[in-house]
């Protein structure tokens, strides 16, 4: 392993931590700025091992955390930052273009996160964590995996296993919304 190698997982290693603890927030506002904080260490994670679309998307979950940490839920939000998303996905294809494969993998946290958006734009934990078990944390530990991102896989792990705790307090505790 290299150098370059070793300082990439390094921040990958950052972001996972930050992430884990951001689930320790109490308030939207403070949870949404950690997974940002957490975001942007996986840009630097994901540009070090030439992963760009998962520099880019890492890159645009930081300005949803951004955007998102103000609970006002105004539209417009979240149409800029699927907007993002989507020129992430466009650059991204560009840059692979005729290696289908790539562009594949990049597509699987496009589609995710574009849903993701969504949900937590309308803020039912409920659906966002059904969702991030069933479909989001998978598409992202395939893209991980693939670019070997030990952070990265470590930290989708961590989220499903995190959101299926919650699903099963929820269960418990007999709550129906958030």
């Amino acid at each position: 392993m290299t150098i370059k190698e070793i300082i990439a997982q390094g921040f990958g290693l950052i972001g996972l931590v930050i992430i884990v603890w951001s689930f320790q927030c109490k308030q939207n506002k403070k949870f949404f700025l950690m997974q940002g904080i957490g975001s942007f260490a996986f840009v630097i994670n994901f540009l070090l091992i030439s992963a760009y679309a998962g520099a880019l998307f890492n890159l645009t979950n930081l300005v949803r955390g951004l955007l998102f940490s103000k609970e006002d839920k105004k539209m417009w939000k979240l149409v800029v930052v699927n907007a993002l998303y989507t020129v992430c996905f466009a650059f991204s294809t560009y840059l692979a273009w005729g290696d289908w494969f790539m562009i594949f993998i990049a597509s699987l946290p496009y589609v995710t996160l574009f849903t993701m958006s969504i949900l937590m734009w309308m803020g039912n934990g409920k659906h966002i964590r059904y969702f991030q078990v069933s479909l989001m944390s998978p598409a992202w530990i395939v893209h991980n995996i693939f670019n070997f991102s030990l952070g990265g896989i470590l930290c989708e792990s961590f989220n499903m296993v995190s959101s299926v705790i919650a699903l099963l307090r929820y269960r418990r505790e007999g709550f129906n919304k958030k």
